[in-house]
């Protein structure tokens, strides 16, 4: 992805940060983004002193009203959740009438398209990915411009993080380098073993952003050393084929329960970040139960951000996704 109107970064709120300041966001100007959306892309907004409105979305995570009733703001940022491609005419119409830039965070969908065929995060003014949520590596980011207008605003290329890859990152590469051969049993094991450690020392089984995630950035801009590396290890079309496979594996294993699909079907173009599902406190365990048979793990998404969490409806809260990236 190496062009003139892309710029790499280590994590996508580095290159949310940079595509706002693109545009000419600052201090006091508004931002439409999403109430369901992690509360760590806050860190790109607040940066620039720039100010969050929120808008809602329904059960389909798509707009849950019109868009001629959205306030006008400097940018609205449209989220392609668990890579399926968000309906962009309401967020098209929004910028026609208001003139706002769009950004296409497609964070979740490096290889998705949308019913025409055409790329997600190719759509917008800008396009933001996060290519470590579909490859593995390190870190991994990037910003494309897909309106020329802006193209003389972009910085050069960042220096790449000679830097080693973190412990962390190396364990779970032997790991995954290991699963084909001794199968998931010892995987979750080893999983369940370090959990309980972790919900032993802070209560918690799987971390949680940092209580300064809305305004800290998790490090330097700068992407990982390797990172084209391991991209350009990646053959796409087993990749598309495999998620899409465990997408249909998954469905059939937990269709039918008492569990919600958050989308009814996988359209042709799709290629799934994960199984995203709605499923109550209650239900979780023996979902996981049944998942880990099979080597999938399953996480609550999103963290929100702490402004949208007392009045969140509830379908916000339950909303669980199995994994694909091993």
């Amino acid at each position: 992805m190496l062009s003139s109107d892309v710029r790499h970064f280590s994590y996508g709120r580095h290159a949310l940060a940079e595509a706002l300041k693109i545009i000419g966001v600052g201090s006091g100007d508004k931002v439409l983004l999403p109430e369901f959306i992690c509360r760590d892309l806050l860190s790109s907004v607040n940066s620039l002193g720039a100010l969050p409105v929120y808008y809602g979305v329904n059960k389909k995570l798509a707009l849950d009203f019109e868009a001629d009733k959205l306030p006008a703001a400097k940018a609205i940022i449209a989220v392609n959740y668990f890579g399926f491609p968000q309906d962009f005419k309401p967020f098209q119409d929004y910028c026609r009438r208001t003139g706002a830039i769009l950004i296409e965070d497609n964070a979740h969908g490096l290889f998705s398209r949308d019913e025409d065929g055409c790329l997600l995060g190719t759509r917008g003014d800008i396009g933001i990915f996060s290519l470590r949520k579909t490859i593995f590596m390190p870190d991994g980011a990037a910003l494309i411009l897909n309106n020329t207008k802006n193209v003389d605003k972009l910085m050069p290329q960042l220096e790449f993080n000679s830097a080693a890859a973190p412990l962390s990152f190396k364990i779970k590469k032997f790991f995954k380098n290991i699963a084909p051969f001794v199968g998931v049993l010892p995987l979750n094991v080893m999983t369940s073993i370090v959990r309980f450690a972790r919900k032993i020392k802070s209560g918690k089984e799987i971390a949680s952003s940092s209580p300064d995630a809305e305004f800290n950035f998790p490090g330097p801009p700068n992407p990982c050393r390797d990172m084209f590396f391991y991209f350009s290890s990646v053959d796409v079309e087993n990749e598309v084929q495999r998620r899409r496979e465990l997408y249909t594996k998954v469905d059939g294993l937990l269709r039918g329960s008492i569990l919600q699909p958050v989308f009814e079907a996988l359209q042709q173009n799709v290629v799934p970040y994960g199984y995203p599902f709605y499923a109550a406190e209650s239900e979780i365990r023996s979902i996981r139960v049944l998942l880990r048979k099979y080597g999938f793990e399953c996480f609550r998404w999103p963290e929100l951000p702490d402004a949208i969490k007392p009045y969140a409806p509830e379908y916000y809260k339950t909303v669980w996704f199995a994994n694909f990236l091993w």
